[in-house]
C-alpha cells in the first residue's frame, strides 16, 4: 500500500511485495521526493531503483521495534525463561540430565506458587486479588481453590514441524553413526517435516550434550559474564526476555511502581541490561530529538558494548545509514500508512478474505484515483 503522506490519502495498491513493482510503481511517478518506509529490505531496494533521487526514511517505530527484537534476542540467550508449563517429571526416553532438573525447577516454582495462592485464599482474598498477588490468571487461582489440588499438564503430540515427531527415525540414525546435522534434516525433509534446521539443531544439541561430544564453543562476551535470572519481586516469576525488551524501551518516568521494582531486579541480575538500557534510552532520545550528529557516536558505543546483538542491530542501521539520519531529522513517518493497513483489515475481514488487489483499490483509494 503506498499513502500520500501530504494529502493523508492511499494513492495505490500493489498486487504484491516486491522490489521490482516497488520501482515500477515509482518509475511511473518522479515527482515523489521523500519516501517513508519500515525496514523491509524489499522497500528499500526497490526505492533505490524506482526513485534513486528520493530521499528515503527509515520508520522511527520501526526502528525502535528492531531494538526492542535485538534486546529480546540477547535476554533470551543470557537466560532462558522459565515458564508455568507444567509437564510430567518422568517421559518416555528422557536422556538428558540437565533437562529434566529445569522441569523439576518448574515444578518446584509452580508447586510454591500454588501454595502462596492457597495461603491468600485462607487469609480471605478474592480471587481477583490473589490474582495481582502472584500474577496468575485469575481463571487459573480459581480453579487451583477448586480443585484444592496442582494437576499436571502434560504435553501435546509433536506434530510434523517438530523433529520430535520423528524422533524414533532421528535415534535410529544416530545409533548408527549419523551426527551431523545437515544429513539428517535432509533426511527427514523427504519424510514429511515441515519445521526449521534449528529445531533438529537443538534436540541434537542436548543429544551431543548427553553423549559428551565436543562442539566448537561460541566466544564468550565480556558483557554477560555474570549474568543473573531476574525475579519479580511482586511474584516470584522469573522475568521473562519479552517484558525485559519491553521494559528496557520505558523511560522510568512513564514506568508503574511494579515496573520500576522489575527495572531494579534487572539491573540487578544483569550487568548487560543495564548496558542495553542506557543504549535504548540514548537511542529514543536520538530519534526524538532531531540532532543526527549524535548516531555516529551511539553506534560507535554499541559496536564498542561487546553486546553481540547490539553489535548486529549497529551494523544493520550502518547499512541503512542514510536512510535512519533522515528519520531523526525529518518529520515524516509510517504513522499513517499503518492507520491505512488497519482500515485495509477491516475491510478484509467485512469481505471474508476474499479480497484481490483490483477490489481493495476500488474500495480504499478516492473516486477520482480509482478511476
Amino acid at each position: 500500500m503506498l499513502v500520500d503522506l501530504e494529502r493523508r490519502r492511499v494513492v495505490d495498491v500493489l498486487p504484491d511485495r516486491s522490489a521490482e513493482g516497488t520501482a515500477r510503481w515509482l518509475a511511473r511517478h518522479p515527482e515523489v521526493e521523500v519516501i517513508s518506509r519500515d525496514r523491509c529490505g524489499l522497500y528499500a531496494q526497490g526505492a533505490l531503483r524506482g526513485a534513486p533521487r528520493a530521499r528515503q526514511v527509515a520508520d522511527r517505530f520501526h526502528l525502535l521495534q528492531n531494538l526492542r527484537a535485538c534486546i529480546e534476542s540477547h535476554m533470551s540467550s543470557v537466560g532462558r525463561h522459565h515458564g508455568r508449563s507444567l509437564v510430567p517429571a518422568a517421559e518416555p526416553g528422557a536422556a538428558d540430565a540437565r533437562e529434566a532438573a529445569r522441569r523439576q525447577a518448574q515444578r518446584d516454582a509452580r508447586e510454591a506458587v500454588f501454595e502462596r495462592v492457597q495461603r491468600l485464599r485462607a487469609d480471605g482474598l478474592t480471587m481477583r486479588a490473589i490474582a495481582v498477588r502472584t500474577g496468575v490468571g485469575w481463571r487459573t487461582v480459581t480453579k487451583w481453590v477448586r480443585s484444592g489440588r496442582l494437576q499436571d499438564r502434560h504435553r501435546a503430540a509433536p506434530g510434523p514441524r517438530s523433529p520430535r515427531h520423528f524422533l524414533g527415525y532421528l535415534r535410529r540414525r544416530w545409533a548408527e553413526g549419523c551426527r551431523h546435522g545437515r544429513y539428517l534434516f535432509w533426511e527427514i525433509q523427504h519424510r514429511g517435516y515441515q519445521g526449521s534446521y534449528s529445531h533438529l539443531q537443538k534436540l541434537l544439541a542436548e543429544w551431543r550434550s548427553a553423549s559428551g561430544e565436543d562442539r566448537p564453543q561460541r566466544r564468550p562476551v565480556a558483557a554477560t559474564a555474570a549474568e543473573g535470572r531476574a525475579v519479580d519481586p511482586a511474584t516470584g516469576w522469573q522475568i521473562s526476555p519479552i517484558a525485559a525488551a519491553a521494559l528496557c524501551l520505558r523511560p522510568r518516568g512513564h514506568l508503574t511502581p511494579s515496573q520500576a521494582l522489575k527495572i531494579d531486579a534487572l539491573k540487578r541480575a544483569s550487568p548487560s541490561f543495564t548496558a542495553l538500557r542506557r543504549l535504548a534510552m540514548r537511542f529514543r532520545g536520538l530519534l526524538r530529538g532531531g540532532e543526527a550528529a549524535k548516531l555516529d557516536a551511539w553506534l560507535r558505543d554499541a559496536r564498542a558494548s561487546g553486546i553481540g546483538a547490539m553489535q548486529r542491530f549497529a551494523r544493520t542501521l550502518s547499512r541503512d545509514l542514510e536512510a535512519v539520519r533522515n528519520a531523526v531529522t525529518e518529520p515524516w513517518s509510517n504513522e499513517q500508512t499503518e492507520g491505512q493497513i488497519n482500515k485495509l483489515k477491516t475491510l478484509k475481514r467485512a469481505m471474508y478474505g476474499r479480497a484481490g488487489a483490483e477490489l481493495l483499490r476500488a474500495r480504499l483509494l478516492p473516486l477520482e484515483i480509482a478511476e
